[in-house]
């Protein structure tokens, strides 16, 4: 029974607020240090779980999934409340027709690059690994239609390099669970005003955090994060389960006050002996 001695003012508020941030239930209640405490220990438990994931411990399922333990973990991380929310706004991008592989890009993209070039021409050869600034931005295809091109400067044995990329630019889809996005391009090299093919380069270029944070991963992509971080992986989602969890009771606690007593309750049983020996 809920005890009359703590104001929870409206308990549904209450309960509401404390599933969206771990304590703000409290905090509503005027119960500071439940509210301090709660936050703290909950959303460290979860946060700590994701740093040790690299970010990457909250897994959606993906649009359409039917294996009910792939729901069962996203639902013991969902139970944190908002930290792990945005993961069902990911999974809609992830799934949606507008994620794929573009034709073309609306505006120009200069980001860091990274990966191999394998060069070719009259006077010399070679396959490099590079790192670099890429310039992409949105072309005419040779038949018609939009496509990408841009260029490529990286520094080869202290010398700065140009590469032109043909307008056939493959970038990876925008929404992936990967930090990096992969690009595969063509190098031409202008001879008497036409370009001709002189080799290729595969490589990435980081995606922004808003496109790879808390996105469903398929199998390969999973397997791929137990390689990477081993015992690490399987301790990072205990902890994120754990957190929320523990917010389930700390929402039970902001609706129904503290499951215990505050020392302060006369037994009836006691007094009820008292009493009838005293009549006696």
């Amino acid at each position: 029974m809920t005890d009359s001695r703590i104001n929870l003012k409206n308990p549904i508020v209450a309960g509401v607020l404390a599933y969206l941030i771990p304590g703000a239930g409290h905090l509503y209640q005027g119960r500071l240090f439940k509210a301090g405490l709660y936050c703290f220990c909950i959303l460290g438990l979860f946060f700590s779980g994701m740093a040790m994931a690299d970010w990457q411990a909250v897994k959606p399922p993906v649009m359409g999934e039917t294996r009910l333990l792939e729901k069962a973990k996203y639902a013991g991380q969902l139970g944190v409340g908002l930290p792990a929310m945005y993961g069902l706004v990911q999974r809609v991008r992830y799934s949606s027709e507008a994620n794929k592989k573009p034709e073309t890009i609306e505006a120009p993209i200069v980001a860091p690059f990274e990966g191999v070039i394998a060069y070719r021409d009259e006077e010399q050869t070679f396959e490099e690994e590079v790192t670099g600034v890429i310039t992409l931005q949105p072309a005419k295809a040779d038949y018609g239609g939009r496509t990408i091109s841009g260029e490529l400067t990286v520094d080869i044995d202290g010398q700065e390099w140009t590469f032109q990329l043909a307008p056939s630019v493959n970038l990876d889809r925008p929404v992936k669970s990967s930090k990096s996005r992969g690009v595969r391009a063509e190098i031409v090299k202008e001879s008497d005003g036409r370009y001709e093919y002189a080799g290729e380069l595969v490589g990435s270029i980081p995606r922004r955090f808003m496109d790879w944070f808390q996105v469903p991963m398929d199998d390969d992509e999973v397997q791929g994060l137990h390689r990477q971080l081993g015992k690490y992986h399987e301790l990072a989602m205990v902890f994120t389960w754990v957190a929320g969890f523990l917010n389930v009771l700390a929402i039970w606690d902001a609706v129904e006050g503290p499951a215990y007593g505050f020392g302060d309750e006369s037994d009836d049983s006691s007094d009820a002996g008292s009493t009838d020996q005293s009549t006696e």
